[in-house]
Parts: C-alpha cells; structure tokens; sequence
C-alpha cells in the first residue's frame, strides 16, 4: 500500500488557493470489500443530489454587479423571474401612517365643565347682588375653591364699574360661550392647552375685559391618554401582516440613473441580483448546507440501508430515479415546482424498494432540493407530512388502483396545508389558488406515472415488486400453466406447500406473499423430468429401478439448477430462482445414499447430496420447511394433530442436525411458532370426513 502526492492551485474571488492532495492505493481485498463498495454506491449518490442541487446557484460566480445603497444604476434591470418578497419597507410606511392617521384618546372630565361653569356663574351672580345693594362681601372663597385657583380681585373691581344690565348682559354671554367651548373640547396634550380655532376666533371678538374673564374659567375638560393612545396603534399595527409583493419577471425594478434605496436592494436582493458581498455570503451558505445535508445524509444510509444499497439492480434503479428527479426539478422554473409530481420518486422507492427506505431517501431528496427550490419551506413542510403519511399508507398497498388512490389522498392532505400555511404565512392571493390546483393534478398524476415506470423498472433491472409478484402468482402464468398439465403431482404439491408457507410466514412476521408465489415455482424444474419424481408417476413405471442410484441422485439433484435456468428464460426475478435452488439446501438423498451404499460401501456422502446454497432467509428456510413436511404428511397413515405434529417436529429437528437452517435468521420462537401454524393448516387440509351410509 503507498500513497501519491498531488498539488492543486487554483484562483477564486482574487484569491490564490494551493491544496495538497495524498491518493492512497488500495489493495484489491480493500476496493472489493463490501465496506468500500457500500461507500462507493452511497457516495455516488449523495454526489448527484449534491452537484445537481448546487448547480442551481452556478449563476453565483459569473454575477459582477455590485450593487450598493446610493450607487447609481448604470442601466435598466429587469426582473430575471417572477418573485415574492416581503417589502418591509412598505409595512414600515403603512405603520408610519397609521399612527399619523391614528385617533388620539383622551380622558374626559365632566366635572370640571360644571364646576367652573358655576363657579362663573356664582360669580357674576356675587357682583350683581353687591351692585344691587346687598349686605355682604365678595366670597372670594367659595369660587377659589371650585376653579382650585386664585382669582384676581381687579376682575371684580373692573365688573362692578359697569351698570347692572351690562353686567347681567356680559355674564349671560359668556355662560353660552363658556359652555359651547367645553362641547367643542378643551384638551391638554403635553402641557399645552388646545382649543378649536373657530372657538379662539369668538374669544378673539371679546373685549380684554370679558377674555380675562373667561380665561379664569376656562381649564381643559379633556385630557390626552397617552398609554390608551398608543395601546391602540399597537393593536392596529399588529394587524398589519408581511406585505408580499409579487414582482413579474420581465418587469423593471430600477431604471437607469435611479439612486438606490434601501427598499430597491431588498427587491434586488429577492431577485437573486445580488451585491458582491452578498454573492460571497450566499454561496458559502449554500456550500455550508450542503456538506451538512451529505454528512447526515452519509451516515442515515451507509449505516441503515446497508443490503438496499448493496443489491446491483435495486441501487442502479435508485441512482437513475434520483437523477432524473433532480434533473427535471433543476431545470423547471419554480413558478411550475408544485405541479410536478414529487411523490412519483417516494413510490417508486417503496415499490421498488420498500416503505422504510422510502421514506428516508425521500426525506435526504427534499433536503437536497432545497437551493434548488430557494429554500421554499412550504414545498418542504407540506412535502414532509406528505411522505410521513405514505409510508403509513404504502404498506398495505396491494395492486396498482391503490396506488392510484394514495396519491389522491396524499394531494388533498397537501392542497389543505398548503392553504393553512399560506394563511399563516400571509400568502394568500391569487396565485395560491393556481399552486393549489397543481398539487391536485400532481396528486392525480403521481399514481399514474408511478404504474407506468414500473414495469419498465421491473423488466430493466430485474426487481421482483409487490405488482410484479401478483403477476407470477396468477395461475395462468406460462410456466405455472405448463406446470399443472406437465406435472400435475407437483403442480399439486406446490400448491400445498404454498398454503403451508404463507400461513407460516404471515405468522412471523415475513413476506408472505412472496412466500407464496415462490412456493408456486419452487418445483418447476420437475418438468424436464416429470416421472422421475414419485407425485407424478400415478402408480406407473418408477423410472429409477432401471438405473443406477447414482444417476437417479444426479437426476434428482439436477431439478433445482435446472428449475433456476427455467426461471431465467422466462425471467423470472432472481430473488424467486434464489428460492429453486435454495429450498432444497445441501440435503442429503438418503434413500439412493443408502441404495449405492449397498453397491459400493466407499461411496461418499457428499456426492449424494444437494449442491445448495442452503437457505438464506425466513421465507427460503419456511418453504425447504414446508416442502419437506406436505409430502411427508401425505405419506401418514393416520392424520391426527398429534401425529401430524410429531412428523414436523421429526423432520424440522432433522433439517437442523443437519445444519440446514444455519444460514437462515429464524429463531427458536419463531420456528415454534412455524410448528404450530403448519399443524393447523395441515389438519385443516387432511380433516376427517363423516361417513355416510352406504359409503366404505
């Protein structure tokens, strides 16, 4: 192992950057290690995702405008796409006139109209009294202590030089004057008393005696509440929401020579024309984000999604689904993002697949989508709760109508949030509307596309799907057809022990369905050699007494490899042709073992055996099971669930001696369980019947 050394110079941004890079070598047990080619296969797809996603802010680089408030503009810009962004500036205009528009509150004082509406007139009252000839003083006192003010002894003194009828004139003038002042308001704002102009243009027309009068009773019966007041332009300012302005592309935002504001380099800013600063910023943010999104996104699948990713057909769909998605959102203007149906990826994933690793490729798509979709966190959240919903749903999803179903379901789910987050969001306009109706037409066009990819994913790659297993398992298939006229024993017994398998593989858990259509072609290399297998011989000739044991254990033997190159021909998905050659393991053929024992007694065990693999999983371990168990039974005199049950004890304890279930991940619990389910099934098909009379 050694190391080469590469030095890498290059300029960016006036910049001179040298890196010195080591290559390590790998050794051959290294490159084909299963550890480094999982890397490898995760790499490669968070490096699509990545380069295509980043590829959307390549416009970054070549932007040599550098726009700043107060530059002048040297030419016309226009909008280079429709936009939406929140003006600022224009809420902050609309809350600057609101509360210069807002009405002033104000404390009113009745009580103070009153009292020094009657204190002016027990003044005049006092003077004309003295005037008449009355025996008193002047109470100065009584009057003092209404206004809460001294009040000026000259008055009096000037009043009372004045004749009795003047005096009763002057008072009753002033009263109405007095009285039409506090209707039309007093008001002390900030220490200062106002009155209304019409009102001072009457107080003018007076003569200096009658206005010093009238000034000693008037005070302000309205009061400036300043808290109250500004309580109100808080709540009417909190009503103002985020002012959205759409901004056409084509349009122009700034016009030749125009100074720029700060209200203009938000809208530059919205349009992606950015300033020299800001292109830096933005594209190191973008940078930022994306290492982070590929290192969670690198952890979540190297260490969860080791056997999906390992699997060659499955990997190589997957890898082609997430660039064409890429692609296709990368170079669609984001005006048309809603309709283009996202979830087609998501299902494909879990038909392909499954739900599980659906859901988390779709999640680590929609996080990569993100500079490609300018970080629109509504598509993000309502896309979200879309696929946490299907993946619910994508389990029980049998055939292809279903599917069809589910992606309307999930295009209604998303059409009410996308409506609830415009609400809270303050989006709503006309343009909602039209997004709205294409996350329906996604909905409804996500299960159809999904069911027209399918099959051309099945027939390329290989992959054995949910709808490509309802398939294989109708009875009419050519091969299974050719099965039940070639091979009716079989045929037969295949069908047996699919009822046997899937019922066991319901039981614990397992692909049942697959269980089942597996357990269809287990046996389909029988037909080359139909009446060298005992279920098809009917009674006739047994072909094995002419030959020779060790040609009849080749024979035997034979129908698993041949079964599998039957498969092949008419494709038959390798996970179900894994089964043909695995149900049978490395099991021994006793009977001609011991037949050619009695021939040559150096003969070796092994050439008498099954060429395997043995079984690899729960299903293929249930049918070898399942297989061995139907035909056993079959050969019980008496079926009796005590019988029946030790038979299966009997050969699933024998398949284990034998180091047969090995290499299958079935634990004890799980295998008892097996025992149970096969024993029901099976006593449900061999119950006893009731004899009639007559019948022996």
């Amino acid at each position: 192992k050694f190391t080469e050394e590469f030095m890498k110079k290059f300029k960016l941004f006036g910049f001179k950057f040298i890196f010195k890079m080591e290559k390590e070598n790998k050794d051959d047990v290294q490159i084909y290690s299963e550890s480094y080619n999982l890397k490898e296969k995760v790499i490669y797809i968070l490096l699509i995702m990545a380069l295509l996603s980043f590829s959307a802010k390549f416009h970054l680089f070549f932007n040599e405008n550098s726009y700043k408030k107060g530059s002048i503009v040297k030419e016309d810009i226009y909008a280079p796409r429709t936009v939406k962004y929140n003006d600022v500036a224009k809420r902050e205009a609309i809350i600057e006139e609101l509360i210069l528009t807002s009405k002033k509150e104000y404390i009113h004082v009745p009580e103070v109209e009153v009292s020094h509406y009657n204190g002016m007139k027990n003044f005049y009252d006092q003077i004309i009294a003295l005037k008449k000839g009355a025996k008193i003083d002047f109470n100065y006192k009584i009057i003092e202590e209404s206004l809460e003010k001294e009040v000026n002894k000259n008055l009096v003194k000037e009043i009372s030089g004045l004749s009795t009828k003047k005096i009763t004139a002057q008072r009753d003038k002033l009263l109405k004057l007095l009285n039409e002042i506090y209707e039309s308001r007093v008001v002390k704002e900030d220490g200062i008393i106002n009155i209304k102009d019409e009102q001072v243009e009457k107080i003018e027309k007076l003569s200096p005696l009658e206005q010093k009068v009238l000034h000693t009773f008037i005070v302000p019966n309205y009061v400036f509440d300043k808290e109250k007041t500004k309580d109100e332009i808080e709540k009417k300012t909190s009503k103002i929401g985020e002012q959205i302005v759409e901004i056409q592309a084509g349009s122009i935002v700034a016009k030749k020579g125009e100074v720029l504001t700060d209200r203009k380099m938000e809208l530059l800013s919205a349009l992606g024309i950015y300033s020299y600063s800001e292109t830096i910023a933005r594209l190191v943010m973008n940078i930022m984000y994306l290492f982070i999104i590929s290192f969670i996104s690198y952890q979540t699948l190297y260490r969860t999604f080791k056997n999906e990713i390992l699997k060659k057909n499955t990997y190589r769909a997957v890898l082609i689904l997430i660039a064409g998605a890429f692609f296709i959102l990368r170079f669609l203007s984001n005006e048309y993002m809603f309709i283009v149906p996202f979830e087609v990826m998501f299902f494909m994933f879990g038909i392909l697949v499954n739900p599980r690793f659906a859901f988390a490729m779709t999640i680590i798509s929609l996080g990569f989508l993100m500079p490609i979709l300018d970080y629109n966190l509504i598509y993000f959240f309502i896309y979200l709760f879309a696929v946490l919903l299907g993946t619910i749903l994508l389990k029980d999803i049998k055939t292809r109508s279903q599917l069809i179903n589910l992606g309307v379901q999930l295009s209604i789910v998303k059409f009410i949030l996308f409506f609830i987050l415009s609400y809270f969001t303050g989006v709503m306009n006309v343009s909602v509307v039209v997004k709205a109706g294409q996350i329906i037409i996604a909905g409804i066009l996500s299960g159809m596309v999904s069911i027209a990819l399918v099959p051309y994913f099945e027939r390329t790659f290989n992959i054995l799907t949910r709808f490509k297993l309802l398939e294989l398992g109708d009875l009419s298939h050519p091969l299974l057809r050719d099965l039940s006229v070639k091979t009716p024993g079989t045929f037969y017994h295949s069908m047996m022990v699919a009822t046997l398998s899937e019922a066991a593989a319901d039981a614990i858990g397992a692909d049942s369905i697959f269980t089942r259509v597996a357990s269809y072609y287990h046996d389909i290399g029988k037909m080359k050699r139909p009446k060298f297998y005992v279920e098809n011989q009917e009674g006739g000739v047994n072909p094995h007494n002419s030959i020779s044991p060790f040609l009849s254990a080749l024979i035997i033997a034979a129908h698993t490899k041949e079964g599998a190159e039957l498969g092949k021909e008419y494709q038959i998905p390798k996970e179900i042709r894994d089964i043909m050659f695995e149900h049978q393991g490395t099991t021994l053929l006793a009977y001609f073992y011991n037949k050619a024992k009695q021939i040559d007694e150096n003969v070796q065990e092994e050439d008498f055996r099954y060429p395997g693999p043995k079984p690899k999983t729960k299903e293929s371990a249930i049918i070898m099971l399942a297989d061995s168990i139907e035909a056993a039974v079959r050969s019980l005199d008496e079926k009796t669930p005590v019988t029946i049950e030790a038979m299966i004890r009997k050969i699933i304890a024998g398949k284990m001696g034998d180091g047969q279930l090995s290499d299958a991940d079935l634990t004890f619990k799980e295998i008892e369980i097996i025992i149970k389910v096969f024993t029901k099934t099976l006593m449900g098909i061999h119950h006893v019947r009731i004899k009639y009379p007559g019948q022996k």
